[in-house]
C-alpha cells in the first residue's frame, strides 16, 4: 500500500465481502486467467489504439502543447515533454506541494483583536487593532451569498465579533485599526497585468483581508452587494468589525482605518483559520488566486523570515528542487499562476502529482469533471463526468489540465496537458482531451485474452 500512495494511486482495499473465508487452499483465480495479465502486458494491448487517437487529437490542437500520460509509473504517452508553456493555475499543484511541506497540514492562521489600553469593567480605555494572521477566507455573510461556488471554504468574521462581545467588552473609547503587517504591503505583482486589479481575479493582497479586500461590505455585512471594487484591505476590515460590533452592542467611539498594533498588548479576542490542509484543499478546487499568493508570502515568511512574494516564490523553487522534482526549464514568479511569464514542463506536474501519499489534500481538492469546483460546469454529460479529477489552468492565450483520470478496466492515469496558443474551443481543449483519458484500456474484451481451450 506505501508503494501505491507513493504514486498517488488509491491502493486498493479488501473488504470482508472480497476476502474468502475458504481455508483448503485452492485459488479462487485460475492460474491462466486474464485477470492475471500485468498491467505492462494489459498496456501492450490497449495503447495501440489509445496513442494514435490521443496523438490525432492533440495534432490539431492550435498553438503549442506538451502533454505527459502515465500509468502506474508505466509511460504511456509524451509529447513535447522539454517544452517549458505557461501552466496558469496549474502551478498551485507547487504552491500547495510547498505549502504542507512548510507550513504544515495542521498549522491555522490567527487573526486577533488587542489592545494596548487597559479593560475596565467591559470598557476598552483607547485603541483597538485587528491583527491580521495572513487568513485568505474571512468572510461576511453577504459576500460569501456572491461566490460562484456555494460550498466555498470560509471563515465567518463574524464570529471574532462574537468573541470580542464574548469577553465581556461593551465599549471602546478609541479607535478600532486593521494591522496587517504579517507581510508586505505590496497588493498587486508588479509584473501583473493591471486588469487583475479590477473584476475580482485575485484580490488586494493582505495579511488581513476580509471579503478579498472588496469594498461594499461595511455598513451591511449580512447583505449581498453586486456593486463592489477593490479597497484597502486593513482599513475595510477595521470598519467591517465596527459595524459587526455595533450589532452586538459593543460601541467604539472613534473611527476605522489601518495603523500597526505597538509591540505591547494584550489580545481580547482571536478567531483561528481553517487548517492549511483545509485551505489548500479550497484553494485546489476553487483555483482561488488570493488564497495561492497569501499562502506564498507565509512560505516565505516560515522559510526565510520575509513575508514577501518574492521571498515566497524563491522559497517555493527551493522546496521543490529539495524534494528531488524536476525544475529544469521552469520559470515560477507567483503562486498562483495569474503571471504570464511563468513556465512549467508536464513532466514536472505528473511527478508532483505522482509523489502525493493516496489521503492528500491535493488530490481531494482537485476538482472532478461535471461535478465539482472549477470543473462542475465542464464535461458535463460526458464519459469523463465524474471520472476525471484535475486542476484547471486558464489565462488569455492558455488552457491547461492536470490531474487523475479513471480510465477502463479500474485503471487510473495521471496526465498533463498544456496548451499555449489561440484555440477557439477555449477550455473545449483540454476537456476533449480528458474525455479521451477514460478510454484508455478500451481494447479487445477480456474473453479473447484468455488461453483457448484444448482441442
Amino acid at each position: 500500500m506505501a508503494a501505491c500512495a507513493a504514486l498517488g494511486v488509491v491502493p486498493l482495499t479488501i473488504t470482508a465481502a472480497d476476502a474468502s473465508d475458504d481455508t483448503t487452499g485452492e485459488l479462487q483465480t485460475p492460474v491462466l486467467s486474464v485477470r492475471r495479465i500485468p498491467n505492462v502486458m494489459f498496456g501492450a494491448v490497449a495503447d495501440p489504439k489509445f496513442i494514435p487517437a490521443i496523438s490525432s487529437y492533440l495534432d490539431k490542437v492550435a498553438g503549442t502543447t506538451c502533454s505527459l500520460i502515465t500509468e502506474n509509473g508505466r509511460l504511456i504517452y509524451a509529447r513535447n515533454t522539454a517544452e517549458s508553456l505557461a501552466p496558469a493555475s496549474t502551478i498551485k499543484v507547487l504552491t500547495a506541494t510547498v505549502a504542507l511541506e512548510v507550513l504544515g497540514p495542521d498549522t491555522r492562521l490567527r487573526t486577533t483583536v488587542v489592545s494596548a489600553a487597559p479593560t475596565n469593567d467591559g470598557v476598552v480605555s483607547g485603541d483597538v487593532y485587528v491583527v491580521g494572521g495572513g487568513d485568505p477566507l474571512l468572510v461576511t455573510a453577504g459576500y460569501r451569498q456572491s461566490l460562484d461556488n456555494p460550498d466555498q471554504l470560509t471563515t465567518d468574521f463574524a464570529r471574532l465579533a462574537d468573541a470580542v462581545a464574548s469577553s465581556g467588552v461593551r465599549e471602546i473609547r478609541g479607535n478600532i485599526f486593521g494591522d496587517d503587517s504579517r507581510h508586505d504591503r505590496t497588493r498587486w505583482l508588479p509584473t501583473w497585468p493591471t486588469r487583475y486589479q479590477i473584476g475580482g481575479v485575485v484580490g488586494p493582497l493582505s495579511a488581513l483581508m476580509v471579503n478579498d479586500g472588496q469594498t461594499g461590505f461595511v455598513d451591511q455585512p449580512d447583505r449581498p452587494n453586486p456593486e463592489r471594487r477593490a479597497g484597502d484591505p486593513p482599513a475595510l476590515a477595521a470598519a467591517t468589525l465596527k459595524t459587526l460590533l455595533g450589532q452586538r452592542g459593543v460601541q467604539v467611539i472613534g473611527s476605522a482605518g489601518a495603523a500597526t498594533a505597538p509591540t505591547e498588548t494584550k489580545e481580547i479576542a482571536g478567531l483561528d483559520s481553517a487548517s492549511i490542509r483545509e485551505i489548500v484543499g479550497e484553494m485546489m478546487t476553487d483555483s482561488d488566486n488570493t488564497t495561492a499568493e497569501l499562502l506564498a508570502r507565509e512560505i516565505g515568511l516560515k522559510e526565510s523570515g520575509q513575508p514577501t512574494s518574492v521571498a515566497g516564490v524563491e522559497a517555493i523553487r527551493s522546496v521543490i528542487e529539495r524534494l528531488g522534482l524536476p525544475l529544469d526549464g521552469s520559470t515560477i514568479v507567483d503562486g498562483s499562476g495569474l503571471d504570464p511569464a511563468n513556465r512549467l514542463t508536464c513532466p514536472l506536474l505528473v511527478d508532483a502529482l505522482s509523489r502525493l501519499p493516496s489521503d492528500s489534500p491535493i488530490i481531494s481538492g482537485l476538482a472532478i469533471a461535471g461535478r465539482t469546483g472549477t470543473l462542475r460546469k465542464r464535461m458535463l454529460n460526458t464519459s469523463a463526468a465524474g471520472k476525471v479529477r484535475a486542476k484547471t489552468g486558464t489565462l488569455n492565450n492558455v488552457n491547461a489540465l492536470v490531474g487523475f483520470a479513471e480510465a477502463k478496466a479500474g485503471i487510473t492515469i495521471i496526465f498533463s496537458m498544456i496548451e499555449n496558443g489561440v484555440d477557439p474551443r477555449g477550455t473545449g481543449v483540454t476537456d476533449g482531451f480528458a474525455e479521451r483519458l477514460v478510454t484508455f484500456g478500451d481494447g479487445p474484451p477480456l474473453s479473447s485474452l484468455g488461453p483457448l481451450p484444448l482441442p
